[in-house]
């Protein structure tokens, strides 16, 4: 895939592909009969459009969504995290190691890194935080947003309409 997301023909997906994404991100599971259907076209064509739309890295693979809550984690947080470049790379690998991290991003700003961390109470936010974030090479500070209501949570983000 290009950089900035975009695949590499640099061809954005059109009315039909947003269909079938659209589809797809409402239930992943849903059959290629139904998608031809809701898309208006061939069986043939929709099979070919999912297809290379996965070619062209558009379509990155399928995942289950569960409910955190249910699931045991009822606390979700934003942790950000300031430090020296240098650790950047040493720390990425840790940052991916830790299974209480959802999304890890590093970000150009105010801090190098932003985190979306999932976990079953504050105590064990506070055990991530206090004893593995602060402990790592190069961190020199971090800040938690706690989150209180998650309000929109898309799979799947369109392009605004252009106009």
């Amino acid at each position: 895939m290009a950089m900035g997301g975009q695949h590499r023909s640099g061809r954005r997906p059109d009315a039909t592909d947003q269909t079938i994404l659209s589809a797809l991100a409402k239930d992943a599971r849903t059959g290629i009969t139904e998608i031809a259907a809701l898309a208006n076209v061939s069986r043939a064509t929709a099979y070919n459009r999912i297809k290379r739309l996965t070619d062209e890295g558009v379509i990155r693979g399928y995942s289950v969504v569960t409910d955190h809550a249910k699931m045991g984690l009822g606390v979700t947080a934003l942790v950000l995290v300031s430090g020296s470049q240098p650790d950047w790379r040493a720390n990425r690998a840790v940052l991916s190691s830790y299974p209480e991290v959802e999304y890890c991003w590093y970000v150009v700003g105010t801090v190098d890194i932003a985190l979306l961390v999932r976990v079953s109470d504050t105590h064990q936010l506070r055990d991530l935080i206090l004893t593995r974030l602060q402990s790592l090479p190069g961190v020199t500070s971090t800040q938690t947003l706690t989150v209180i209501d998650e309000v929109v949570h898309r799979p799947v983000v369109e392009p605004a309409p252009e106009g």
